[in-house]
């Protein structure tokens, strides 16, 4: 097995570069003899190498590249003290056609061996009789999967990629491939997708399979976050949009509805196999209140006055009820070190060095909260939200060293007055390099919320402006007029009473932006409310329905719960890259990295005008192997510019 999984990522390796296979030295049989007459004969063949297809996520810096190309570039992150200057570049803006961060070779890596089994694991089927039409159909949800979230990181980190859904495994080939369009290329990943979503498992039989594993609902995920994107496009005429964010919310709603009756049956497993009793960790007021089951911060189990329950069932222990899809290092029979948060936010090197690469940055929290009202103009407003402390540590000095991920579990202690005591803190169990297994979470339940509520606000301003009256229409009483983002008409003619906020529905069923808006209002409420535990004696700590009115009002709510939800998961950045494609320009985007690449320089701010300038240079070496590449207009080069 290893040496074939050794074959399968030197030919993806020499495809990338674009050098011919027969042109390197190996003292091997060609792969493609290999491969068909002495490896691909039974099930598991196959199984190995989908195996390897996780194991790819795991190995060769991809983890690196998603916490660099989607956090270490956003205005989440600043410099440690022993940054490289490949990285400290790159987090200025100041980018350059040779910086080693640009190569994408991890993520090729892991789509060839995914291509490869998707090319011989229907000629499997035809060999052995135990691999069965189920196994297959689940080993191909599971690659194409795996292919897609890959692809789709790649396009929204270099836009225009190289795509293709065959194997990199004859030398007849040529795989020297010009870039597709970002489009084209999202409109392949979600045909794929839908042709393949029922075919993963319902469930396994354990969390670190439920969650480790590609299952339905990993496939749903990865739908709603490829409709969201295609729905995210200035360019699409207002219903085009519309239909991709109904998409997206019908997605959402498989997911949000496949936890919900987890929940209500009791129905789930710990990564031994033993049965959790899922109403002794539910924040029950969440539940009742908003209609999610989300993890408790505190839990009925732990101390009045110090927890956070929920971040380090998440994050410390992993594989959590509220998780869809995550990689995992420190399974049942195998451990493999998480070395990319390791050296990025572990404060080590790989070897094991004492190193801080980077750090949480202090436009994060310029000094700790003390309101007790929630504020929709800043990140942290209230003092008792668990995002404001546990995912970094806040020090008077203003450098946070990230604890998500790099430590093993978090306390919180609180004051007298309920608020959280920055003072006071203790030192938290930080994950050693010998012990750092933590996973990597691609999807979880409340970014799935996020993504509907997302859907639902732009969807509820398209409705909005195509309701409200143009200039030369007859003013009247009617009740499509008054604030042209709040209209509340709908497809039938006439208003829909607003439903109560603890009743959890379907997305799909909401026709008028009224009810979108308030559907969204709730699912963004239910997550922020999880962690800000003043909530439950002060209604004035969360965020109060009558003061949104306004298409903008919703979207920076969003925004800002996206990002204290989701601080340091790799998704900040791309975040901000949808947020510039669907309004069509960089404005917002200069607006949040502005203090954060004005340390590149004037050429810098300049480039930020540019639409391309938010996607990554193409590396020089592939440029130059590869003549079918076209380098992004953004990082141009005086000698690229001569060539051109």
């Amino acid at each position: 097995m290893k040496n074939i999984i050794s074959k399968i990522k030197f030919i993806a390796a020499a495809a990338l570069v674009g050098t011919s296979v027969s042109s390197c030295s190996l003292d091997l049989l060609p792969l493609n003899e290999v491969v068909l007459e002495n490896y691909w004969t039974n099930k598991s063949d196959v199984e190995s190498v989908v195996a390897s297809c996780y194991l790819g996520m795991t190995e060769n810096g991809y983890v690196s590249s998603m916490i660099v190309w989607g956090e270490n570039r956003s205005d989440n992150i600043t410099a440690g003290p022993d940054v490289p200057a490949t990285l400290n570049n790159l987090m200025k803006g100041s980018l350059k056609t040779t910086n080693s961060y640009c190569s994408w070779s991890s993520m090729y890596n892991v789509i060839n061996r995914c291509n490869t089994v998707l090319y011989y694991a229907p000629q499997v089927a035809e060999k052995d009789p135990n691999y069965t039409t189920s196994d297959l159909k689940i080993n191909i949800a599971e690659c194409k999967a795996l292919r897609a979230i890959s692809y789709l990181t790649l396009i929204k980190t270099f836009k225009d990629v190289p795509f293709t859904l065959t194997p990199s495994i004859d030398d007849d080939m040529d795989y020297r491939l010009g870039q597709t369009k970002f489009e084209v290329v999202l409109d392949s990943l979600i045909k794929d997708i839908e042709s393949c979503k029922n075919d993963a498992p319902r469930r396994y039989s354990t969390s670190i399979y439920n969650t480790g594993k590609i299952t339905r609902a990993a496939m749903y995920s990865i739908l709603a976050e490829l409709y969201l994107w295609r729905a995210s496009d200035y360019q699409l005429t207002p219903e085009q949009q519309n239909a991709y964010y109904r998409k997206c919310i019908e997605a959402c709603d498989w997911v949000l509805n496949f936890k919900i009756d987890q929940y209500n049956a009791n129905d789930y497993m710990d990564r031994y196999g033993d049965v959790v009793d899922l109403t002794k960790v539910i924040d029950t007021e969440v539940w009742t209140n908003y209609g999610y089951p989300l993890l408790a911060e505190k839990s009925s189990s732990g101390s009045s006055s110090r927890s956070a329950a929920a971040f380090n069932e998440i994050f410390g222990e992993g594989n959590s009820y509220e998780s869809i899809f995550e990689l995992t290092y420190n399974g049942t029979t195998t451990q493999i070190i998480n070395e990319d948060v390791g050296f990025m936010y572990g404060g080590h090197d790989k070897q094991g060095n004492t190193k801080r690469y980077v750090r949480a940055s202090d436009d994060i929290m310029t000094q700790a909260p003390t309101g007790e009202s929630f504020s929709n103009q800043a990140l942290f407003s209230v003092a008792t939200d668990y995002r404001s402390l546990v995912p970094f540590r806040y020090t008077e000095n203003g450098a946070f060293d990230i604890q998500k991920y790099a430590v093993e579990d978090v306390d919180v202690t609180y004051a007298g007055t309920g608020k959280i005591d920055y003072s006071k803190l203790e030192e938290q169990r930080t994950r050693s390099y010998t012990s750092m297994y933590p996973n990597w979470i691609f999807y979880r339940m409340t970014e799935i919320m996020l993504f509907r509520a997302e859907a639902e606000i732009e969807l509820a301003g398209n409705l909005s402006r195509a309701a409200a009256p143009t200039d030369d229409e007859t003013s009247g009483d009617d009740d499509t007029q008054g604030n042209g983002d709040e209209g509340d008409g709908d497809d039938n003619g006439g208003a829909r009473p607003r439903r109560a906020g603890s009743i959890a529905v379907d997305g799909a069923g909401l026709v008028t932006a009224e009810e979108l808006y308030d559907d969204a209002f709730n699912l963004i409420s239910a997550v922020y409310v999880r962690s800000n535990p003043a909530t439950k004696t002060s209604s004035g700590a969360k965020p109060a329905r009558a003061d949104f009115k306004e298409l903008s009002d919703f979207e920076t709510l969003l925004m800002f719960e996206r990002q204290r939800e989701l601080l340091f998961e790799g998704k900040r950045y791309f975040d901000l890259v949808r947020q510039a494609r669907r309004e069509g320009n960089t404005n917002k985007f200069i607006l949040a990295l502005a203090s954060k690449f004005g340390d590149g320089g004037a050429a810098v701010g300049i480039k930020m005008r540019q639409m391309d300038f938010m996607y990554m240079p193409i590396l020089k070496s592939q440029m130059q192997v590869n003549p079918n590449l076209v380098q992004n207009s953004a990082y141009l080069d005086e000698e690229e510019i001569v060539k051109n």
